[in-house]
């Protein structure tokens, strides 16, 4: 705008609704030889001052004058004050420039007359008016560009001051985050409140948080004083990875190898990364693997491991990642080739064909395909350790079968005839179980060894006893006094434990930890000490049950059963009894072994 004369002046004021304006000037006489020749108003850029007035005085005296100069205020609406004050020298028929300011925040939104008084003196040298207005901003630009959902969006704004003085004025953005095509007020999210001289620009940022905005297009305003612009901020959602696809062979033999494949895809307007974790019940099976992928692509990950360490079972599988999971249940499958029987001769003679059967039972839950084995102990160790034969099993889950294995009479190029004489352990073997039987192999038609003797007899013959020498003998290949002591005690029992049932001869007749090794498979070692009471109590009372049915006599029978402790207390047998009878027997039978 114009102003009156040749005059203008500028206010800073921090508030809304300060204005600029214009003014006018006139001069008055004083009866001083001083003058004001010029005064201009001048709106400067330094930011404490409103404005300024710049007078030339003329001294048409003769001497040096030396005055006060006050710049004097009076609004419309306010009383007269003093806005500045100077001390000028003007010399004698010369001129000197005086420079007077008013100061922001003293000024409000209306007209004001100004003065510029001399000392004392009534008259000003200069006066004017002039009219405060405000200063308008106009958005002339704006800038902004996508950003991911949780960043902070930035919008760069270009404002210029059109009116015509320096001023401060409040920017406002808004965004319409319902999408319903208004901009309320309560959807301001940034402001900014510049300054600028008149006709000046700047440049603002002004910042968006996205945290709570879901991915899409917002609709925004600026607002300015004189101009409002609108423009779109597009918020775009972060890396998202989903599970496309996923494999898993969950359920498998045992030895066959696990395989998983996993598809992800990035769902998101943006590249990132992500980690897929796979838990396991082993180590092999603990695996972790990143992946970076752009908008929209996907990626398969192949896994295998060994599962020749699990055993036969189910097994927990974890498949995670930062916003998805698969948990699977990983069976495993596993044949078991249980030795259910053996059966042979319990004596035949050398030149004879000798015929062995087992009896297999696939009890697992996978088929069974294995090689069975028929050996027999040679060289006395108890340990059957000779191949006689082998056969290959296949076996669906709960089948079973029936294998036959002979030695025959003639053509015996795997063994000597000599080594097969006496008393052999034989056992079937597949790879999970064994079973075991004992057979005498005797010279055709031979007597025994002991034949002659009145005490030697390996006969059951109830009027006369097997001596423990024979005993020894027959069963070990040592006298009595050569065997360790454990023996002694356990010939000694079989000795006292005479007649022998069924017919049974020496050969046939098992110690406690012959039973525990040949018939019930424990790695029981002969001449170790046998710790009969470290097996599971209901076992114990099996071989003590097999151990007893062996004799005709109960004389000399050095462990009692709990039924026989039962019979022998209660008149009962042990199940028959009530618990406190219960524990009563358990106590007696373990004091067998104290003692």
């Amino acid at each position: 705008m114009a102003l009156s004369y040749t005059q203008a002046v500028v206010l800073l004021v921090v508030v809304s609704g300060v204005v600029a304006g214009t003014a006018v000037t006139s001069f008055g006489a004083t009866s001083e030889p001083l003058t004001a020749d010029s005064t201009e108003v001048q709106k400067p850029d330094a930011s404490d001052v409103a404005f300024q007035i710049q007078a030339t005085l003329n001294n048409t005296g003769q001497t040096n004058l030396t005055k006060s100069v006050t710049l004097v205020m009076d609004g419309e609406t306010s009383s007269a004050f003093t806005a500045d004050k100077q001390t000028v020298t003007v010399p004698a028929d010369g001129t000197n420039t005086i420079t007077l300011a008013v100061q922001p925040g003293v000024l409000t939104s209306e007209q004001y007359s100004y003065r510029l008084v001399v000392d004392n003196e009534t008259a000003p040298l200069a006066s004017g008016n002039v009219t405060f207005d405000q200063p308008t901003f106009a958005v002339t630009d704006h800038r902004t560009e996508p950003v991911v959902q949780g960043e902070t969006a930035t919008v760069e704004v270009d404002v210029h001051n059109n009116g015509d003085f320096r001023g401060m004025q409040t920017v406002r953005l808004l965004l319409d985050r319902n999408h319903d095509g208004t901009f309320d007020t309560d959807e301001t999210v940034a402001t900014k409140a510049p300054l600028i001289r008149s006709e000046g620009n700047a440049s603002l940022t002004l910042t968006v948080e996205t945290s709570e905005l879901k991915p899409g297009t917002y609709a925004y305003r600026i607002e300015g004083t004189e101009s409002t612009t609108d423009g779109t901020l597009t918020v775009e959602q972060p890396a998202t990875f989903r599970l496309s696809g996923t494999t898993m062979s969950t359920n498998l033999t045992r030895g066959e190898r696990f395989n998983a494949t996993v598809t992800l895809v990035n769902d998101g307007d943006v590249a990132g990364t992500e980690t897929v974790h796979l838990t396991g019940p082993t180590s092999e099976m603990e695996w972790n693997q990143t992946v970076m992928l752009y908008s929209g692509e996907s990626r398969t990950l192949e896994f295998t491991a060994e599962t020749a360490n699990l055993t036969r079972g189910n097994y927990s599988l974890a498949l995670t990642m930062a916003n998805a999971s698969r948990n699977e249940t990983l069976r495993i499958r596993e044949s078991h080739l249980k030795v259910a029987d053996v059966s042979g001769p319990e004596s035949v003679e050398l030149d004879e064909e000798i015929h062995f059967t087992a009896r297999l039972q696939n009890t697992g839950d996978a088929v069974a395909n294995q090689t069975v084995e028929h050996r027999i102990d040679l060289d006395g160790d108890d340990e059957p350790e000779t191949l006689v034969g082998n056969q290959s099993v296949r076996l669906a889950p709960g089948n079973g079968t029936t294998v036959e294995f002979t030695i025959p009479a003639e053509n015996r190029s795997q063994f000597d005839d000599e080594e097969l004489l006496g008393t052999h352990i034989y056992g079937v073997y597949s790879e999970d179980t064994n079973a075991t039987g004992v057979v005498v192999i005797e010279e055709e038609t031979s007597p025994s060894t002991w034949s002659s003797s009145s005490d030697s007899t390996s006969t059951s013959d109830s009027s006369e006893q097997v001596s423990k020498d024979v005993i020894s003998q027959e069963k070990y290949g040592l006298y009595y006094d050569e065997v360790s002591g454990e023996t002694q005690t356990q010939i000694d029992e079989i000795y006292q434990r005479q007649p022998f049932a069924d017919g049974l001869v020496v050969t046939e007749v098992l110690t406690r930890e012959e039973i525990a090794r040949q018939v019930y498979g424990l790695d029981v070692k002969r001449n170790d000490a046998f710790e009969f009471t470290s097996i599971d109590i209901e076992l114990q009372q099996e071989i003590e049950a097999t151990f007893d049915a062996q004799f005709e006599s109960e004389t000399g029978d050095r462990i009692e059963s709990w039924d026989e402790l039962a019979q022998e207390q209660y008149g009962s047998n042990y199940d028959s009894l009530n618990e406190t009878q219960k524990q009563t027997i358990r106590e007696r039978y373990q004091e067998q072994f104290d003692s």
